[in-house]
């Protein structure tokens, strides 16, 4: 009898070690499908080793990782909650993923507990600053609400529909609505999602076409046993961009993690069909590059990619399309834009306006919809959420956008698949509001102009929100919140100092409060706003005849150091230019660029630095040599 229970213990022993053996041997197996981005058939086999009544840190992290990644937040939501109550420390970054789920369940304020929580950890990420900055941010996100009308398009499939294009009158987008017919030839479904390998499709873009609801393959040219997806078109039709895996010429290339990464080719259309398909120099077989987007005048493209100098899992770039139709150096948009989390799909409106879809910003789950506005500079430093009905508690993204038309589609998971709704806008979006604030200073009583004395502007607190100096003939001008109060003063006890703080080796721009001429990115034509500084300066120039000037021009350090000097030139030769045309005597003005060798905020290449220290760097000096 006690041989008997012996060997019953010694059974149970041994089959213990051979289920201990072979969950290790499965987890081995799922971690690698896992690395090589097969997430379902990875939580397939993750799953099984979790009936067992295995339980660990990793495997729930892997779990909801994978189901994270696929953008089914509620799945990953059950699992990362099993993950918190094993009340184990975890990584800072499982505080925000769990955050972001438990905003795709409902629970927005148990979620704001989770991105305090990440906050402490985390208090370097970007992430953190833009959830402390914005504490009200549901509140902000519901006064954006309620600005578009929207209603899902006749063409969305059981399958995977998304990121449409305008082509023409038409809209070209992506979708996976063969799976089925895949799956019965050979097996050929993208291990991701479980789904078939996208391709392009056409259908027209007029809701009240005869013709709605229709889809056709859009080019058989253009269509690989791979993904296809996102195109943009040039405006004459005769240009698409669009995003591929790396495939090419028959052959598939995969990176070290056994993955076939994305890239973005170039193709023509030659009156009859799609042809001369290209890969686009600035791709890479370590990276993918996806998504891209046209700025208004067709010179730029936008795109996402997670290449090196990336901030999370995917940035938003850009890079110049030259007239041979080469590219320029390829540029992350900066924090402003671009978190650690994930920023895709990027779109540009005929005004310039970026939308792009991210889970870094505060929002509502998920990827959310933001809108920034082009700066004066050309740079992007301020990102909106445009709210409800776009966005919801799942993933929203894919958004394009006709401005003359108040219209446009997006494409959002919330009834499940990924599927494409139309939108029309019946409230303009809005901005902060900003607005201008000017005039002439002149003395009470004589009505003598006052130049080259000092203003200040005080706000609503008392204080001194803003100063400046005004020009030879009394001018200022200073941008303001709208409906707020403010008070304008002259600081005459600096009415004399301006004079005095104009000797040899000053910078003349300091004293009339000019640190910035703007240009068009990569540009260097004088803009309408910077003619108005520059004004100021010829004025006082022929005040004075006796000065003269040195124009120093400086970059940031993004772009190559090449290309940052010839350009800073050409914007010094511009700035003499024009004040040699404005009435100054040639011999009395010169300069140069400097490109990047002069930062004043350490920000080399490599380096990650805040939109304002680029801003910092790319200065304008107009420095007195004589007097």
């Amino acid at each position: 009898m006690r041989i008997l229970k012996y060997t019953g213990l010694l059974f149970i022993l041994l089959l213990s070690c051979f289920q201990a053996t072979a969950q290790r041997k499965e987890l081995k197996k799922a971690k690698i499908q896992f690395d090589n981005y097969a997430y379902s058939d990875a939580l397939e086999t993750y799953l099984e080793v979790a009936n067992t009544g295995y339980r660990s840190i990793e495997l729930y992290e892997q779990i909801g990782d994978a189901y994270y990644f696929k953008g089914e937040l509620d799945y990953a939501y059950q699992w990362y909650n099993k993950l918190f109550n094993l009340h184990k420390e975890v990584e800072p970054e499982y505080y925000y993923r769990y955050a972001q789920t438990l905003k795709f369940v409902g629970n927005a304020d148990e979620a704001d507990k989770m991105m305090n929580k990440f906050s402490e950890l985390s208090s370097d990420d970007l992430r953190t600053k833009m959830f402390l900055d914005n504490k009200d941010y549901r509140e902000q996100i519901e006064e954006n609400s309620g600005r578009y009308e929207i209603k899902p398009m006749e063409v969305n499939s059981n399958f995977s529909d998304y990121g449409p294009a305008f082509y023409k009158d038409k809209i070209v987008f992506a979708s996976s609505r063969d799976t089925i017919n895949n799956k019965k030839k050979r097996g050929r479904v993208d291990r991701w999602t479980n789904e078939a390998f996208t391709g392009l499709y056409v259908t027209p873009a007029k809701e009240d076409d005869s013709l709605a609801g229709k889809v056709e393959k859009f080019s058989l040219n253009l269509d690989t046993k791979y993904h296809e997806s996102t195109p943009v078109f040039t405006k004459d039709g005769n240009t698409v961009y669009f995003t591929r895996n790396n495939y090419n010429n028959g052959k598939v290339k995969k990176d070290d993690h056994n993955g076939i990464l994305l890239k973005i080719y170039r193709a023509k259309f030659n009156g009859t069909e799609w042809t001369d398909v290209t890969e686009l120099s600035f791709n890479s077989n370590d990276y993918s590059c996806a998504h891209p987007a046209l700025s208004a005048d067709e010179r730029t493209l936008y795109f996402a990619s997670n290449m090196p100098g990336t901030y999370g899992r995917s940035d938003i770039y850009r890079v110049s399309i030259n007239g041979n139709g080469n590219f320029g150096m390829a540029e992350n948009l900066g924090p402003g834009i671009n978190t650690e989390g994930r920023e895709s799909f990027p779109f540009v409106s005929d005004t310039d306006d970026l939308y792009f879809a991210s889970e870094g910003h505060p929002g509502l789950g998920g990827l959310d919809i933001f809108v920034s506005k082009m700066e004066p500079d050309g740079n992007y430093i301020k990102a909106y959420n445009v709210g409800r009905p776009i966005n919801s508690e799942r993933d929203d993204f894919g958004l394009i956008f006709n401005a003359v038309e108040s219209q446009g589609f997006f494409t959002t998971n919330r009834k499940g698949n990924d599927d494409i709704y139309r939108f029309k806008e019946i409230e303009e979006f809005a901005y902060e509001c900003k607005e201008k604030l000017e005039g002439i200073l002149r003395e009470e009583g004589t009505g003598r102009v006052l130049a080259n004395t000092k203003v200040l502007v005080i706000d609503e607190k008392k204080k001194v929100a803003q100063e400046a100096v005004t020009d030879i003939d009394g001018n200022y001008s200073f941008e303001v919140d709208c409906g707020k109060q403010y008070i304008v003063k002259a600081d005459r006890a600096e009415e004399a100092l301006a004079q005095n703080e104009v000797k040899k080796g000053s910078d003349l721009g300091k004293v009339f409060n000019i640190q910035y001429i703007y240009f068009d990115l990569g540009k260097y034509e004088i803009k309408p706003e910077a003619a108005k500084d520059l004004d100021k300066l010829v004025a006082y120039m022929k005040q004075n005849p006796n000065m003269k000037l040195d124009v120093r021009t400086h970059t940031d350090s993004r772009a190559s150091h090449k290309y940052n000097q010839v350009l800073s030139d050409k914007r010094a030769n511009s700035i003499i230019a024009y004040i040699i045309d404005h009435g100054v005597e040639a011999y009395r003005v010169g300069g140069r660029g400097y490109g990047e060798t002069q930062l004043l905020s350490k920000c080399p290449d490599g380096v990650i630095c805040s939109e304002e220290q680029h801003r910092l760097n790319r200065r304008c000096e107009f420095i007195i040599t004589e007097m």
